[in-house]
């Protein structure tokens, strides 16, 4: 039986293992919900006009920013669906056939698929964000995975299936 367990261990990818995250922006009252694997933290840093965080665990990466609306215009979160959307256009290596969109309960949810040249190779990313707005404030959960397998994708689109956020 142990010798099965570290079989599947091996086996099953990292996100498979994806479970409640949570991050709190002690400093805006903020506090953001959802799933993914546990991240070795790379930076966090909030202040009472910001939050920042940027973790990875193996081929996984996830930033969480809330902040300042980046456009200008309105703060809803179809002004910032807007606003993220002529962004993405700008990214190198975008498929832009590849980008999904799906509503949440409190906001957006944006996935895409951009190729990154490493050397002489073009490596496959996997992106998604979630996008939410509340009082003024603008907030960007996105998660990526590098050469993603079928259970990574079906994990890392699922980051927003437990999506909440109290501010």
């Amino acid at each position: 039986m142990r010798k099965l367990l570290v079989l599947l261990g091996l086996v099953l990818p990292s996100l498979a293992f994806a479970g409640p995250t949570v991050l709190k922006a002690k400093d805006m009252g903020w506090e953001v919900r959802f799933d993914a694997p546990a991240t070795d933290k790379v930076e966090e840093q909030s202040t009472p006009t910001a939050y920042r965080y940027l973790g990875t665990a193996g081929k996984f990466n996830l930033s969480v920013f809330i902040e300042a609306p980046q456009c200008s215009g309105g703060v809803s979160n179809d002004d910032q669906l807007q606003c993220f959307l002529g962004r993405i256009e700008r990214v190198p290596g975008l498929v832009k056939q590849s980008i999904r969109m799906a509503k949440l309960p409190k906001g957006v949810q944006i996935s895409y698929v951009t190729y990154t040249p490493v050397g002489e190779t073009a490596v496959k990313v996997l992106h998604t964000h979630i996008l939410f707005a509340d009082k003024g404030t603008w907030g960007d959960v996105h998660g990526s995975v590098v050469k993603p397998d079928t259970g990574e994708i079906a994990a890392l689109l699922a980051m927003a299936d437990a999506f909440s956020f109290t501010n």
